[in-house]
């Protein structure tokens, strides 16, 4: 996905698919390169959505957690998402994976992106031997300078597109 530098796509996008059913019910996850920006966006969304932070919106970082079995949109560090996969190796408790920053590309965040891709193949059937989806996962890729085709090449050429979100000022 591209969006417009300052045009507030990480905190509108997941209210986006949460309010239009696209996470099937489960979780979104956002993940975030830093543990202050997966904080305070959890708690500026929290607000914006007119909840206690820890209830439907939520964050997960190292050594501190404030979610509950309610929380749908969550926001964590790449590093927490990559420990998820160690127990639940699809993500099942998920239905949308959102990747912000993309470009501030680290270890954690190469690792999360390979295992989405596989992840991809296992839940929307696209691997050999999984022809029907049984858990369909979405994957968002956001980044305000990435090159939109490269990701589109390794996610076996998805199609990437502009989301023009408001601006708040």
């Amino acid at each position: 996905m591209f969006s417009h530098i300052f045009s507030n796509s990480w905190k509108e996008i997941p209210q986006y698919i949460l309010e239009a059913g696209l996470s099937g019910g489960k979780c979104i996850a956002i993940t975030q390169p830093r543990r202050v920006a997966a904080t305070s966006l959890a708690a500026r969304v929290a607000t914006e959505q007119g909840v206690s932070l820890g209830t439907s919106v939520g964050y997960s970082i190292r050594f501190d957690e404030n979610c509950s079995p309610s929380t749908r949109i969550k926001f964590m560090t790449d590093g927490m998402l990559v420990r998820e996969l160690i127990s639940d190796k699809l993500l099942s408790q998920y239905g949308v994976v959102i990747i912000d920053e993309a470009h501030e590309r680290t270890l954690r965040t190469d690792v999360l992106l390979a295992s989405l891709k596989r992840i991809l193949g296992r839940r929307n059937g696209t691997s050999p031997g999984h022809h029907q989806p049984q858990d369909p996962l979405k994957v968002v890729i956001m980044s305000a300078t990435m090159d939109a085709q490269r990701f589109s090449n390794f996610f076996d050429r998805y199609t990437p597109f502009l989301a023009r979100c408001r601006r708040s000022h």
